[in-house]
């Protein structure tokens, strides 16, 4: 298991002048019967600022426990570990990094189906709203795509350094290492090679002066053994980029100016607060994994359950959403939101019936 915080108090500045505390504690659940643990997840408290506490451990929860916290989180913890349909065989978390205005953290997650596969998720999130932070938050969609090659030729590059470093061997030395004939060049020689589509930038976070950029390693569960290279990083200093980022983004590094700035409006990869009808709460999450379609659903605060959502993520300067949910079972419900005086507003309609909606 990876990690080292297990309940500590935090002293981050917010983005104005004075402080907020902000305390982390881990939810722990043990195997049955043993001291070995098998989840331990990160929960934020603030007594100054409990909003973005909540914002943040609402993201965490329904990100990685698929369920939201509700009132006692680690009986939450609890009944996911013993759900019969969870695939998540081991869950931890570190904080990889704080300033006055942003929070890091790294979920490494080990999943279970045919076989187990372990990973890593960076995040970050702004401490002035608790909010998770985008490359839509920061970057153009032309410069996100120009940092996808960036990233892919960063890794081709590792590549081609690391089989040069090999070119002296002998394939009977290699023989003699691997146990089997083996070819550094033909191993890794379709790995970052994709060229139409956004397939490297999805797992990123921001750490001190630079942007971090995770992708997994080249080979399959099948020669997983044969892989010396794993995964790879790609760290590119914020100097670098500080012409290209929004005036948030800006903000956010510290690259121009000490004022808040506000990021775009925009639902992808928040957690947004609303109503449907009169007063019912709810909550909206949706991922947009920089492709045309999200992963999503929403949540009735009081049940904590998700309803999953599927729709566009390319729209119009963030304007107009259409969301549908997903199961067949069920009568379909759709939810269509525009933004209008900062908030996204809309109608939620099934089998005919319509309710106002709005989350902000």
């Amino acid at each position: 298991m990876k990690g080292y915080l297990s309940g500590v108090a935090l002293l981050l500045l917010s983005s104005t002048t004075a402080a907020t505390q902000l305390g982390v504690k881990s939810l722990e659940y043990h195997y049955p019967g043993s001291t070995e643990m098998q989840y331990r997840v990160p929960w934020f408290s603030s007594a100054d600022n409990p909003k973005v506490a909540k914002r943040i451990n609402d993201y965490i929860f329904a990100s990685f426990i698929n369920q939201l916290p509700g009132n006692n989180p680690q009986a939450t913890v609890n009944k996911f570990a013993k759900s019969e349909m969870n695939a998540t065989a081991n869950l931890d978390y570190t904080v990889e990094y704080r300033d006055a205005k942003v929070l890091t953290l790294n979920m490494f997650i080990e999943g279970c189906g045919a076989y187990c596969e372990s990973y890593n998720v960076p995040m970050s999130f702004d401490l002035a709203n608790g909010a998770a932070i985008t490359l839509n938050d920061l970057f153009s969609r032309p410069t996100i795509a120009e940092l996808n090659t960036r990233i892919r030729k960063d890794i081709r590059s590792q590549i081609d350094v690391f089989v040069a470093a090999h070119k002296s061997r002998t394939p009977e030395q290699i023989k003699e290492e691997k146990g089997e004939d083996f070819n550094y060049a033909d191993f890794y020689a379709s790995c970052a090679t994709w060229t139409d589509g956004l397939y490297y930038i999805d797992k990123f976070s921001l750490q001190k002066e630079q942007l971090l950029f995770l992708n997994g390693r080249c080979s399959n569960h099948a020669s997983r053994a044969l892989d010396e290279l794993g995964d790879f990083t790609t760290k590119i200093p914020t100097a670098e980029l500080q012409n290209q980022l929004t005036p948030y983004g800006q903000y956010l590094t510290g690259a121009k100016g000490t004022t808040p700035v506000e990021p775009a409006p925009g639902i992808d990869g928040k957690v947004m607060y609303g109503t449907l009808g009169k007063s019912l709460r709810i909550v909206l999450k949706v991922d947009c994994k920089y492709g045309d379609s999200f992963e999503g659903a929403y949540y009735y605060q009081k049940f904590g359950a998700p309803i999953e959502l599927t729709g566009k993520c390319d729209t119009a300067n963030n304007q107009h959403y259409e969301l549908k949910t997903s199961a067949a079972e069920h009568a379909q419900e759709k939810i269509t939101l525009e933004l209008k005086d900062g908030a996204y507003q809309g109608v939620w309609e099934s089998n005919g019936k319509t309710l106002p909606v709005r989350f902000e």
